[in-house]
């Protein structure tokens, strides 16, 4: 699935970047550079889940096992909690930074490469999770660990859409994190 998703987002992003007011080698050039940035900013967007994973294990104790994108650690069920959540924490706070440093350009291809994956990695997280009925990835793991992932998957989307709208349209709200062991605090000022 994500194979085919990053294959169909490539082949979009084509014809989302050319341009018809340049010469046609200049073109080609400037699609490949817009390409390049964008394809490298999704495969940062999602390292840095991932990172968010090892990171969290880090933080409690456990080590780690990838085999490809997939994880596997012995913990308690707290910390495979936390480690399971972090992916998704790590997404939300990129993307938090990405939005909210006006310093940072909003229209570089590997700032809206990085955006999208975080976006859409979210989307399609909750969807199969949704279609399979068992739970997928990280949402399996918080499901066996006693957590309702419901309200999770809710946050999340919303964060997903909201900062889709925000890249778009309006990305001067003011975010503020709160970060503890135990809580995510994630919140927005702004005016529509």
């Amino acid at each position: 699935m994500k194979k085919i998703s990053s294959l169909v987002l490539l082949f979009l992003t084509s014809f989302c970047f050319a341009s018809d007011e340049v010469t046609p080698a200049s073109a080609r050039i400037d699609l490949a550079e817009k390409s390049t940035g964008f394809v490298g900013g999704m495969l940062a967007g999602l390292a840095f889940h991932e990172l968010g994973h090892e990171a969290m294990a880090g933080i409690e104790g456990a080590n780690m096992h990838w085999n490809g994108l997939n994880w596997r650690t012995k913990a308690s069920h707290q910390a495979l909690r936390n480690i399971a959540i972090s992916g998704f924490g790590a997404q939300v706070l990129s993307t938090e930074v990405l939005l909210d440093v006006k310093s940072i350009p909003k229209n570089n291809s590997f700032v809206i490469g990085w955006l999208t994956c975080n976006i859409l990695n979210t989307l399609q997280y909750v969807a199969q999770d949704r279609l399979c009925g068992g739970g997928v990835g990280d949402f399996r793991c918080l499901r066996k660990n006693g957590m309702n992932v419901g309200y999770i998957e809710a946050g999340l989307v919303a964060h997903s859409l909201f900062s889709a709208y925000r890249l778009n349209k309006n990305s001067s709200f003011v975010s503020y994190v709160s970060l503890t062991r135990n809580e995510f605090i994630l919140g927005f000022k702004g005016t529509f």
